[in-house]
């Protein structure tokens, strides 16, 4: 438990890790951190840290399951809090920029 609360108190320091992770493979991407851990209405033991990976490159469920695979291997982790939701650009433009509020962006 100890563990899942570090991720919750420094979700922004992760996120940003992940971020740096995803540029290495996807170049132009985008790390958007949304739900409850934004606005502060999370429960640690309960919550999950919902992470958007905005790219033109993201494939199929099977390309992101090796993608969530890539994230926990650069974090050395294979139990954390996040839970992955992928989108192109175009999509994250038109739809889930404005569904998800409050949001932190982080352009790698």
């Amino acid at each position: 438990m100890a563990e899942r609360i570090e991720y919750f108190n420094n979700w922004r320091k992760y996120a940003y890790e992940i971020c740096a992770s995803l540029k290495k493979v996807l170049q132009d991407v985008m790390v958007v951190v949304f739900g409850s851990v934004v606005s502060g209405n999370y429960v640690p033991s309960l919550s999950d840290i919902d992470i958007l990976i905005v790219s033109d490159k993201v494939g199929g469920i099977l390309w992101q399951a090796k993608m969530n695979l890539y994230i926990l291997s650069e974090l050395k982790s294979d139990i954390t809090p996040f839970e992955f939701h992928y989108s192109n650009w175009k999509d994250y433009e038109e739809f889930y920029k404005e569904f998800f509020n409050p949001r932190v962006e982080i352009r790698c």
